[in-house]
């Protein structure tokens, strides 16, 4: 049997065994996808993709801290219906493509047969894989681009020669470009791997530098243009650390020293990955430790770089660290968080995946074929118990974000004519109308940045004026009146309804209560507008107002 065929039957074999994964991988994730609550910032970028005008469409994506291509796969995608699953497709279609492509590049850098199932294995069970292919996000979709790409950049450097690398990096530089059109961290994988191919050309002089990187910088042009249009379009306009994010970017005028920032969100990522985090920071400085000794044995083990198993493992390894550290820079120049939330870091994930089966493998490899299949057998029991017993702990919740507030709106105001919703409002509005038609019906003239839609559900209707120069409306202030009331003017209404919830969670206590309505009425008064009804719980508002001013406190 000629070593070519003998490839083929083994890549079979194991396209059926990843077959029977994908059919494993699918079961946690449809059901948690059909079932879990959407975030807010999934309905955000709902919103944004069911825009019936490409104008607002692509206004709504500029605005939004994330590269184009997800959005327009998205707009598809919502021919499918409002369920959740068809909110997911997406990332649920790239979540289980991702299990066949890590299984790929496994065979790729294992000695072993009986690895790449167990890799494969393991990506289809570890929870931070079923949790981020759940969020309707461009994160997993991103991820799947990347191990695509990885796999075809894997045959580019294990190829002979150069000519017969030729097919692969055509291929791998239009996912990478894709990949990049996707995700900002696609970034990060990026510059690891051309840095892995600039210093595969010095070493391996087997055609003329100048050669070798012209080949190089052709393969990763494509990529490179497509970063270069997205900051002149969009990242160099987006460049604002978010509040809720400050913690995972180096403040060099805090109490914070550089070193102890790094080390807290190093062990913050670890957290995120491992099924057990660490009990405490010296605990963690152990584990540390360990995997740091891991890390230089597995390098050791894969010295010999000029067999192709062993330069595609040392490539992941070096990936890796490559890409680890670039996030630990970033968040210190304060251009990417560090150790934040799982989808931000999810590029680390597959790789880490990866590296923690270089040494079982190289074991496996070198042991009895029966004990070889012992092993497996233990690790694959292993990953099965850890994947069921984290997925079983992981909240399920699957009531909608901000139900009981829209439900108050709705008693109280169960047929209102039209509402007015600044930007945080138009999506915890939309999240329980998503289901609705939104036909956008133009531009306020006189009021810049207001953007009128007919809402509508079979034969229920509202307008809706969305105010896209206000995050957060001030309800004591004049100029948020004085826009309603030319939003009043502009069409026949009786009546508008302000939908307002806050961010801000700590209620009012009595006495400021008090004053804040009586403050809310005076201050409408003072535009031109009768406050009909007023409601406020915690801080949240839900009033009525109508045109004409009124010498009575708001109604309680």
């Amino acid at each position: 049997m000629t070593s070519s065929s003998s490839t083929k039957r083994r890549f079979e074999r194991l396209d059926l065994i990843l077959l029977g994964i994908l059919v494993l991988a699918a079961i946690p994730r449809l059901y948690l996808g059909a079932t879990q609550f959407v975030e807010y910032d999934g309905y955000w970028h709902i919103f944004a993709a069911q825009q019936d005008r490409w104008r607002n469409f692509v206004w709504d994506v500029r605005n939004l801290a994330h590269p184009p291509l997800y959005y327009l796969l998205l707009r598809w995608t919502l021919w499918l219906g409002t369920s959740h699953l068809a909110y997911r497709a997406i990332p649920l279609l790239a979540a289980l493509g991702s299990v066949v492509a890590i299984g790929r590049i496994a065979s790729k850098a294992m000695r072993s047969a009986l690895t790449p199932p167990l890799v494969a294995l393991a990506y289809a069970l570890a929870l931070p894989g079923i949790i981020v292919a759940c969020e309707v996000r461009a994160y997993m979709l991103c991820s799947f681009l990347l191990l695509i790409a990885y796999t075809f950049f894997l045959d580019a450097i294990q190829a002979a020669d150069p000519s017969a690398s030729v097919r692969p990096r055509v291929f791998f530089a239009a996912s990478a470009a894709l990949a990049c059109l996707t995700e900002y961290y696609a970034v990060f994988f990026l510059a690891a791997v051309f840095g892995i191919g600039m210093l595969l050309t010095v070493f391996r002089r087997r055609e003329p530098l100048l050669n070798a990187w012209a080949r190089e910088g052709a393969t990763f042009a494509p990529a490179g243009a497509a970063i270069v249009w997205l900051y002149f379009v969009q990242f160099s306009k987006q460049v604002v650390v978010q509040g809720h994010l400050l913690p995972f970017y180096y403040d060099p005028k805090g109490q914070e020293t550089r070193g102890r920032f790094l080390l807290r969100n190093l062990q913050g990522a670890f957290d995120l990955f491992s099924p057990w985090p660490a009990p405490s920071r010296s605990a963690f400085l152990a584990i540390a430790g360990g995997l740091l000794l891991a890390v230089c044995g597995t390098l050791w083990l894969l010295r010999r770089v000029g067999e192709p198993k062993n330069l595609a493992a040392a490539a992941t390894v070096v990936t890796t660290i490559l890409i680890l550290a670039q996030l630990m820079v970033a968040s210190v120049i304060r251009v990417y968080p560090f150790g934040g939330f799982l989808r931000q870091q999810f590029v680390l994930f597959p790789f880490l995946i990866l590296c923690a089966f270089f040494l079982p493998d190289r074991l496996a490899a070198a042991i009895p074929r029966g004990a070889s299949w012992a092993l497996a057998g233990v690790l694959a029991l292993a990953i099965a118990a850890v994947g069921y017993s984290s997925f079983k702990a992981y909240p399920k919740v699957t009531e909608k974000l901000m139900t009981e507030q829209t439900q108050r709106f709705d008693r109280q105001f169960p047929a209102p004519e039209a509402v007015y919703l600044d930007q945080y409002n138009v999506v915890a509005f939309f999240l329980h109308h998503d289901n609705w038609k939104w036909k956008f019906l133009g531009r306020m003239t006189t009021v810049p940045g207001v953007d009128i839609y007919r809402v509508s559900r079979g034969d229920r209707q509202l307008l809706v004026f969305r105010d896209k120069g206000r995050w957060l409306a001030n309800c004591l202030d004049p100029a948020f009146y004085q826009s309603v009331e030319e939003c009043l003017r502009s069409r026949p209404l009786h009546a508008i309804t302000v939908f307002r919830l806050d961010q801000d969670e700590e209620p009012w206590d009595t006495e400021g209560l008090k004053v804040y309505r009586q403050s809310i009425g005076q201050v409408a008064a003072s535009q031109g507008l009768c406050v009909d009804e007023l409601r406020i719980h915690s801080r949240d508002v839900y009033e009525e107002l109508r045109a004409g001013g009124c010498t009575a406190a708001p109604p309680r």
